[in-house]
């Protein structure tokens, strides 16, 4: 392996050393190009939205369709009029932010992201009124206020395993008071957040992978909830494991297919790599040990 393409998950040992930044950045600072192997061409790396609310079957059976669901679910829940401006906290490769400025009609869209690779793509794109900022949503100076937030799989890296559960609601608590500073009043938030489904809060801490995302802890929807109380009214609330289900069944799908391309390109340690951690995470989902959860809530 040379430097470009090496390789190697980390333990728990090895994430004592990590910040939550370097941890985050050790897993998204893959390149664009290998996560595009396995993703669709929106290149969103969270739950796409197969099912409507109080049905059973999914409505949509593509990928591509259900992630544009899925971005169109957490804009529309801004309730945004023409030359709304928004931030998307956790902002990926983009794709909440292009569509706010495009099919949206707005007249800005900033994202917060840790990853240099994601920055630079978003940058490469060169979207008429988006700026990208590699910077912790906890530390950045976002200029509010703004007329909507969106946070999609970054809720996830706001607590650390070593917390208790006082201690994680405390730092969900600050994540929501600097949404509500930099809000218009009446404003909504979009959230969407893996959370533990039937563990108690003692199980929990025992399943925490050991990889992949090493200063990590997931939240219950108790916790999301009462941290976000004082200051947002919750306006929706689905939970929907079986988008996490369906959307890891095409990832793995697609991974397998790019098998030999992944080999020849980087490795064959990264290919294992990331089809045990997909096959593990499709399996936490169908266990019931993790659910999908989407959350509107309004500033108060």
């Amino acid at each position: 392996m040379n430097e470009r393409t090496a390789f190697k998950p980390v333990d728990r040992e090895t994430a004592g050393t990590l910040s939550a930044a370097e941890a985050i950045q050790y897993h998204y600072d893959n390149e664009t190009r290998f996560f595009s192997l396995f993703l669709d061409e929106t290149l969103c790396y969270s739950a796409a939205r197969f099912h409507l609310p109080n049905r059973a079957e999914p409505a949509l059976d593509n990928l591509y369709d259900a992630q544009w669901a899925k971005i169109r679910f957490h804009l529309d829940a801004l309730q945004l009029k023409p030359g709304a401006r928004i931030l998307d906290v956790g902002c990926g490769w983009g794709a909440i932010l292009a569509a706010a400025v495009t099919e949206y009609e707005g007249r800005g869209a900033v994202g917060l992201t840790l990853s240099k690779d994601q920055r630079d793509h978003i940058e490469s794109r060169n979207l008429k009124g988006v700026e990208v900022r590699l910077a912790d949503v906890y530390e950045a100076e976002l200029d509010g206020p703004y007329d909507g937030i969106v946070s999609v799989g970054a809720f996830e890296h706001f607590a650390r395993p070593a917390m208790n559960k006082a201690e994680k609601i405390e730092a969900y608590t600050r994540f929501f008071e600097i949404c509500h500073k930099n809000m218009m009043p009446g404003a909504f938030l979009s959230l969407q957040t893996i959370v533990w489904d039937t563990p108690t809060f003692e199980e929990a801490k025992t399943w925490i992978p050991e990889t992949v995302f090493p200063q990590s802890d997931i939240p219950f929807i108790d916790e999301v909830v009462t941290a976000s109380h004082p200051l947002f009214r919750l306006e929706y609330l689905e939970n929907r494991r079986e988008d996490y289900i369906l959307t890891l069944d095409q990832w793995i799908k697609n991974l397998k297919a790019k098998k030999d391309v992944i080999i020849a390109e980087w490795d064959q340690e990264k290919y294992d790599f990331f089809e045990h951690y997909l096959r593990n995470s499709k399996l936490a989902f169908a266990r019931r040990k993790n659910a999908l959860s989407r959350f509107v809530l309004k500033r108060r």
